[in-house]
């Protein structure tokens, strides 16, 4: 009884109120009445104020710069199930671009074509979320599906493969239950604190997991991962012993 109530009420915000609900796991579920956010509809788009926006539909960029540019902390772009394509001759285009900036949460869709499909550029960059991207056959120049410069990110549920250089790639904080297969570099890369937990990397060409740096020590609790076909499977750029491979791991060390 309880659960029609909700699904009720969930119908009368969406179709009469015009207004954004939730709805399991994160996903908005957006009504035709206006006021909800911003929508993207064309591209370049740049950001200069905080709040949510949403793809409308499918999004192809062939210019030189940037797909989307956040210029501003606080923001949520939701894809909405959507994709971001670059068909362009440019060697360097980001899809999301970020430099210094803090909570951007970028979520559900994908990211296909570019040099960088998700990039925070800057070690100043702190708090971004990443949920729920495939980021694949980002190959333009050494593409990169998600990377992440700075402190404190969550990247989870995301897919990076066939990109030409790297799949995932965070400067601290955590990746979780993302798979990274077929790259032409490493799978996925943490170079400060944080954890790697329930990730799948496999058949990236030099690294599936490479963790730490060569001259900092680093704390990193890897675990419940799998991994196969390199030696070793996770590499450690770093001798510090903060870095904690766990036995719950599958593939060699």
């Amino acid at each position: 009884m309880q659960k029609r109530i909700w699904l009720l009420a969930l119908v009368a915000v969406v179709f009469l109120g015009g207004s954004a609900a939730w709805a399991d796991d994160g996903f908005y579920v957006i009504g035709g009445g206006g006021g909800v956010g911003t929508k993207i509809n064309s591209l370049p788009y740049t950001i200069n104020t905080p709040g949510f926006y949403y793809f409308g539909g499918n999004l192809t960029y062939n210019g030189s710069g940037n797909a989307i540019t956040v210029n501003v902390d606080n923001v949520t772009i939701d894809l909405m199930g959507f994709s971001l394509t670059y068909n362009g001759s440019s060697s360097t285009p980001d899809g999301i671009h970020m430099h210094e900036r803090s909570n951007v949460e970028i979520r559900n869709g994908t990211i296909s074509g570019f040099f960088t499909g998700i990039n925070e550029d800057s070690a100043n960059g702190t708090n971004h979320r990443v949920i729920n991207i495939r980021a694949d056959s980002n190959t333009r120049t050494a593409g990169v599906g998600i990377l992440l410069s700075g402190l404190n990110h969550l990247v989870r549920g995301c897919t990076a493969s066939h990109n030409s250089y790297g799949g995932i790639g965070i400067g601290s904080g955590t990746i979780s239950g993302c798979v990274a297969c077929n790259n032409g570099n490493y799978g996925i890369t943490m170079h400060g604190i944080g954890s790697i937990l329930n990730n799948i990397a496999n058949n990236n060409s030099v690294y599936n997991f490479n963790l730490g740096t060569a001259s900092t020590a680093t704390n990193i609790l890897v675990n419940g991962n799998s991994s196969s076909g390199l030696s070793p499977n996770y590499n450690l750029a770093t001798s510090s012993t903060g870095v904690v491979i766990s036995a719950l791991n599958a593939g060699t060390p």
